[in-house]
C-alpha cells in the first residue's frame, strides 16, 4: 500500500506525483492499487549515468557505498517517476550489501516489479524475493532505526500473507501493525504510513463474520478496531499532506458513511471524485466515488 522516495533524513513531496505514491496494501476487506505514469527518458538516462560514475565500493564501517547520497538521490528520483526498471538496475548492484538504506529501496523496487507482472507465479516469486531483501535491511538497520525498512517490511509481510492465504495474513496482522507504528516512531511525518495504518484499522473494523471467526480461532484476543480509529489515521495523513492521495480521501468518506454521517461522507466522495486522475488507482477510486455519489442521489452538475 505509497511519497515513494524516502531520503535518509527527510522526505521530499511533489504534488504532481503524490497521487501514485501509495504502495498496494491489500486489506482484508479490499485493496488499493498503484498505477503507472510514464515520463521523459532524458531524466532517466541522466540519473543512470550519474550513478554509473559513482562506483560501488563500500565503507566497511557503515556499509554505505562511495557517493551514497548521490546513489540514493538518483534511485529515489527514478522511483518517484516510476521508472522501475532503471531504478532496479541501479540498486541491483547492492543486493549483497549490508547497507539497510539501499536494501529496503531495492526491496521496494523488486516489489513494484512483482506488482507489474501479469504472470501470477512470477509476481509471487518477486514479492518473496523482495521480502527476503527487506528482512536483511531490517537486520542491518543502524541504532537509530530505519523508517523505510520497517515500513516496507510491514507492506511485504502483508503481501506474503496474501500469497499464503487469509489465515496467514491474519496471523501476521499484529506484526504488520507493529512495524508500521515503529516506522512512524522513527519518522512521523509520512502520510502514506498513516494511510496504511488507517486501512489496517478500517479492515478490522469492517471484518465480515467468516473472517472474524478465523481470527478468533487464531488469537485468544483477535485484532480489532473501530471506524473512529481508522478515521483518526486517515485524517492524520490528510493533515500532513492535504489532498495527497484520492484513495485516502475516498476512505474518509467510507468511514463517515459507516458512522452514519451522510453529509460528511458525500463531501469526501465529491472531493475524491474531483481529484486528478493520474494513475490506474486514481481511475478506480474516481469510478467508486462516482458510484457512491449516484447512490446518494448527487447529480452530475453538482460534482463537475
Amino acid at each position: 500500500m505509497f511519497r515513494r522516495a524516502f531520503l535518509t533524513t527527510s522526505l521530499r513531496f511533489s504534488s504532481r506525483f503524490q497521487q501514485k505514491r501509495i504502495p498496494k496494501f491489500v486489506a482484508i476487506t479490499g485493496t488499493t492499487s498503484l498505477g503507472i505514469a510514464f515520463f521523459g527518458k532524458s531524466e532517466e538516462k541522466k540519473a543512470a549515468e550519474n550513478v554509473e560514475k559513482s562506483g560501488i565500493s563500500e565503507n566497511l564501517a557503515t556499509g554505505k557505498p562511495k557517493n551514497f547520497d548521490l546513489i540514493v538521490s538518483n534511485a529515489d528520483e527514478l522511483y518517484d517517476n516510476y521508472l522501475i526498471d532503471n531504478c532496479y538496475n541501479i540498486l541491483k548492484k547492492f543486493e549483497n550489501s549490508n547497507c539497510s538504506e539501499l536494501l529496503w529501496r531495492l526491496a521496494r523496487v523488486v516489489c513494484e516489479k512483482g506488482k507489474l507482472c501479469k504472470d501470477q507465479k512470477e509476481r509471487q516469486k518477486l514479492i518473496l524475493e523482495a521480502y527476503e531483501i527487506v528482512k536483511k535491511a531490517l537486520e542491518n538497520e543502524d541504532k537509530d532505526g530505519s523508517f523505510g525498512a520497517h515500513k516496507w517490511y510491514a507492506i511485504l509481510l502483508d503481501y506474503v500473507g496474501e500469497i499464503e492465504g487469509n489465515k496467514s495474513r491474519i496471523e501476521k496482522s499484529f506484526q504488520v501493525k507493529e512495524h508500521l507504528e515503529r516506522a512512524l516512531s522513527i519518522f512521523e511525518h509520512d502520510p502514506t504510513t498513516w494511510h496504511i495504518l488507517g486501512l489496517w484499522h478500517y479492515s478490522f473494523a469492517n471484518m465480515g463474520y467468516a473472517t472474524r471467526m478465523v481470527a478468533k480461532a487464531i488469537f485468544a484476543t483477535p485484532p480489532a478496531s473501530t471506524y473512529q480509529e481508522a478515521l483518526h489515521y486517515f485524517l492524520k495523513a490528510e493533515e500532513i499532506s492535504p489532498g495527497f492521495y484520492s484513495t485516502n480521501t475516498y476512505y474518509i468518506g467510507e468511514v463517515y458513511e459507516q458512522l452514519g454521517q451522510k453529509q460528511e461522507a458525500v463531501d469526501a466522495f465529491k472531493q475524491s471524485f474531483r481529484m486528478p486522475v493520474v494513475t490506474s488507482d486514481d481511475a478506480m477510486i474516481h469510478k467508486k466515488a462516482y458510484e457512491k455519489l449516484k447512490k446518494y442521489g448527487v447529480k452530475d452538475v453538482e460534482v463537475v
